[in-house]
């Protein structure tokens, strides 16, 4: 029996330490090879077979499918530790289900936050645990609306439904600072929202907040073509064709739809975080060269070898790119 117990603990033993030899291997080869962290290379290889499904499915025959079924209840769900450090209530807005988190200490700060999901998808985990993360770090009030999607509902309704959450939150809490946030297709959702509120003359969020914002739906940047095999999740042809089921009848150069096209001098501060392995980065880049030449206070942060919306991801860089934003929203990051 000590003889088993012995071998036993001797297996476990060189088993521990293969395990930690091929961690430390894994982690020299993606510092070696890509400059980035273990967990960001994980993340990216974790994705790519994402992608190779979709590669293989008919975009056009996905979008009827969806179309001929049911809407999906939109909903999302947060983590269970919330309870100690903020209020959760849902409401619905005209049939769109808008969460609101409300730290106990008062703030004077609120965030307005719009998910991606390719204008087909809802909120998921990922969104959830961002705003979790943001309200217990800042203390900030956080609203996310869930608005509505391609293919059962229009660009135009779901672009009047924020827009009036929007301007009731900031009659709510006046004097207040408003961050106004997106990510991906929430992102070229929040850059539209603000150039409506410019056109209406209306006041600019204190911080328009985008993470690789989806700010041109035409895909028609010739430079994407050379980030498509660097990018693990996303080709520029089935986001296109959703981008066409999303505008419907309107041009694709609208800037509701694409608000790089827009005038931008209405703005007031803008930053935006991509990543350089993902096809956003030229238009994102792009949108960015043409907020400065507006005149606009705009910030872009590129994280070197990192992916789509990689401040939402659990790596190393994804909690250094999560501290900048507490910063900025907090106003310590001016």
């Amino acid at each position: 029996m000590r003889v088993f117990r012995a071998v036993s603990r001797s297996r476990i033993a060189v088993g521990v330490a293969s395990l930690g030899l091929t961690v430390g291997a894994f982690s020299f080869y993606s510092r070696k090879r890509y400059r980035r962290s273990a967990a960001a290379s994980l993340v990216e290889y974790s994705a790519r077979p994402i992608k190779m499904a979709h590669a293989h499915a008919s975009t056009t025959e996905q979008i009827a499918r969806r179309a001929s079924r049911p809407e999906p209840r939109r909903a999302v769900t947060f983590p269970a530790w919330r309870r100690f450090f903020y209020d959760l209530e849902r409401r619905e807005d005209e049939g769109m289900p808008v969460y609101y988190l409300r730290p106990r200490t008062p703030s004077n700060t609120v965030i307005v936050h719009l998910h991606g999901g390719g204008y087909i998808a809802t909120a998921f985990s990922a969104h959830a645990w961002l705003l979790d993360h943001l309200a217990r770090r800042t203390g900030a009030d956080v609203v996310m609306p869930l608005y509505p999607l391609t293919p059962h509902h229009t660009w135009q309704e779901a672009h009047r439904l924020v827009l009036e959450l929007y301007r009731r939150t900031v009659a709510e809490n006046p004097g207040k600072r408003i961050i106004l946030m997106g990510d991906s297709a929430g992102g070229g959702l929040a850059a539209a929202i603000a150039l409506s509120l410019a056109e209406a003359s209306d006041t600019q969020p204190d911080e328009l907040v985008l993470i690789s914002p989806w700010v041109d739906i035409t895909n028609a940047n010739p430079d994407i073509a050379d980030y498509v095999d660097a990018d693990p999740l996303m080709a520029p042809e089935p986001l296109a064709e959703i981008g066409r089921s999303w505008a419907g009848d309107t041009p694709l150069t609208d800037w509701h739809l694409s608000p790089i096209y827009g005038d931008l001098s209405g703005l007031k501060k803008v930053t935006t975080f991509v990543g350089t392995r993902e096809i956003f980065l030229p238009d994102n880049a792009l949108f960015h060269a043409k907020l400065l030449e507006a005149g606009v206070d705009s910030t872009l942060h590129v994280g070197e070898n990192l992916n789509h919306a990689y401040p939402m991801v659990p790596t190393p860089e994804g909690r250094r790119a999560r501290r900048d934003l507490v910063r900025l929203i907090t106003g310590e990051l001016a």
